[in-house]
């Protein structure tokens, strides 16, 4: 049997809706139809493997069953104008859990949906923060090498974590001065030689 997180894009409500505990499939069915009547101009779709509502290119709701609980994730801005009212419910920055053993409360939820849909046509919805960008992995320059073998410092760089090896070159080779660069590649050596050293700021980890 296939997974929740192996469903694809295209996939339909009912095909997730398969691969739900049975006994979650009725709260299922009854979120889509909250959803359905407060976002009549939506379309359903799937993201982050999840049941998801879109509209004006955007997702405005997402919902899912947990052990116990419908999850509806409606984004953080419905939560915190609707946190008095979610008082009774267990909920998060941008999830909510709705205990499986009760009615699902169709007004509030409704309420939640419709008020993302107006952040989103206002342009006020906040946006996912973009993932951070891993640093480029930098080339030791030959110079570097050298420097590190004459001074019998290899060991000491090699044990230092990739980010300060990575840090240090890319520090040193930014330098547009080869005046600069000489500097630079001083202060790596002493504080490879101290070694309790990293940037001019005090540092413990594992030494060779």
């Amino acid at each position: 049997m296939r997974k929740k997180a192996d469903i694809g894009p295209n996939a339909s409500f009912d095909d997730y809706f398969k691969l739900v505990d049975a006994d979650m499939v009725p709260q299922m069915r009854a979120m889509r139809d909250i959803l359905s009547r407060a976002l009549p101009e939506a379309t359903e779709g799937i993201s982050y493997a999840m049941p998801t509502y879109f509209q004006a290119g955007k997702a405005v709701a997402y919902f899912d069953a947990g052990k116990g609980y419908m999850g509806f994730y409606p984004t953080p801005g419905p939560i915190v104008k609707y946190a008095d009212e979610l008082k009774p419910y267990k909920h998060s920055k941008g999830a909510v859990q709705f205990p499986a053993d009760r009615p699902l409360p169709a007004e509030l939820i409704t309420k939640m949906a419709q008020f993302h849909l107006a952040e989103i046509k206002a342009g006020t919805a906040p946006r996912r923060p973009r993932k951070p960008q891993p640093k480029p992995i930098v080339t030791m320059p030959g110079f570097v090498h050298d420097a590190l073998t004459d001074a019998d410092l290899m060991a000491r760089y090699e044990a230092r974590p990739p980010y300060q090896r990575n840090d240090y070159l890319g520090w040193i080779t930014q330098a547009k001065r080869e005046e600069t660069q000489l500097k630079r590649l001083d202060q790596m050596l002493d504080e490879l030689r101290a070694g309790d050293v990293y940037m001019k700021a005090e540092w413990h980890g594992k030494q060779a």
